[in-house]
C-alpha cells in the first residue's frame, strides 16, 4: 500500500466516530418513526404469531416498507464496517514502537500541530517528521498485509 493511502486512512480515523454517530441517529429516527407504535402495545397474554411475537407487534413490524428496512440494514452495515475499520487501524498502530505510536497519535488522531508534537515528545519538528515518515512506511506494510485495511474504502 502506498504512503498516501495510509495517510488518508489515518486522517479519516478521527472522523469515524462522527460518521458512526450520524448513522446511528438516522437509524434511531427510522426506528422511532416506524417502531414506536410497537412499544405502546401491551404484549402480555397476546396470541403469538411466528417466532413467539405477538400479532400486533408482528403486524406493526410487517408494515415497515421494504425500502426503509433496506436503508436500515445498510446503515447498520455501515456502522459495523466503520467500527471494524477503527479497530483494525488501532490494532496496526498499536504494533508500532512507542515513539512512533505517540507521534502518529499526536499528529493524526489528536490533530496536534508539529510544534506541539515536538514539545510533547521532546524532539525537534524535523525529528518528529522523520519518525512519522518511518512509522507511515511501517504502517503501509502492515495495512497492506491486513486484508480489511488493504480493501478499505470510506463510506458515504
Amino acid at each position: 500500500m502506498d504512503k498516501e493511502k495510509v495517510i488518508k486512512i489515518l486522517e479519516f480515523y478521527k472522523e469515524i466516530d462522527g460518521e458512526i454517530s450520524i448513522y446511528r441517529r438516522i437509524l434511531h429516527d427510522y426506528e422511532s418513526q416506524y417502531y414506536n407504535t410497537i412499544g405502546a402495545m401491551a404484549n402480555d397474554g397476546q396470541p403469538k404469531g411466528k417466532n413467539h411475537i405477538s400479532r400486533p407487534v408482528e403486524s406493526a413490524a410487517m408494515n415497515v416498507p421494504d425500502y426503509v428496512r433496506q436503508d436500515m440494514e445498510e446503515y447498520e452495515a455501515k456502522v459495523r464496517y466503520l467500527q471494524r475499520a477503527k479497530s483494525q487501524i488501532l490494532q496496526e498502530i498499536s504494533r508500532l514502537k512507542l515513539k512512533e505510536k505517540t507521534i502518529i497519535f499526536d499528529y493524526y488522531i489528536y490533530g496536534m500541530k508539529w510544534e506541539q508534537v515536538a514539545e510533547r515528545n521532546h524532539y525537534s519538528d524535523r525529528q518528529c517528521k522523520n519518525i512519522r515518515d518511518a512509522a507511515v512506511e511501517k504502517l503501509a506494510a502492515k495495512f497492506h498485509n491486513n486484508e480489511f485495511l488493504r480493501e478499505f474504502r470510506k463510506t458515504s
